[in-house]
């Protein structure tokens, strides 16, 4: 939860600061929330034997952006917190999307 306090934290000081894109940030919020949505539907379909909501989407989707989202419902929902290929998966994504994140701000100072 710290790092995700600190990337939003990090992300209205980018805002003040360099006048970051309000849709930017509300991207972020979108994808957050879509994946957040995504780990609590696979978590009661885990619990009632129905249809899974597949790892590949729920690592894309951590790729380009929700994974603030992943991580918030990994704690509320406990879910998906014992597999360590999936959380490695989740790690690589993440570290990708904030050095693409990174780059781009870089590029654009």
């Amino acid at each position: 939860m710290i790092v995700v306090l600190l990337f939003c934290f990090s992300l209205g000081l980018l805002y003040v600061e360099r006048g970051l894109d309000v849709l930017f940030i509300g991207s972020y919020l979108l994808l957050s929330f879509v994946v957040f949505i995504s780990y609590g539907i696979d978590k009661r379909n885990a619990i009632k034997g129905r249809w899974r909501v597949s790892e590949k989407t729920l690592h894309l989707w951590t790729l380009i952006g929700g994974w603030p989202g992943a991580l918030v419902a990994q704690k509320i929902f406990r879910h998906k917190t014992q597999k360590r290929p999936f959380i490695m998966m989740l790690w690589l994504g993440i570290i990708a999307n904030i050095s693409v994140l990174s780059y781009y701000l870089y590029l654009t100072k």
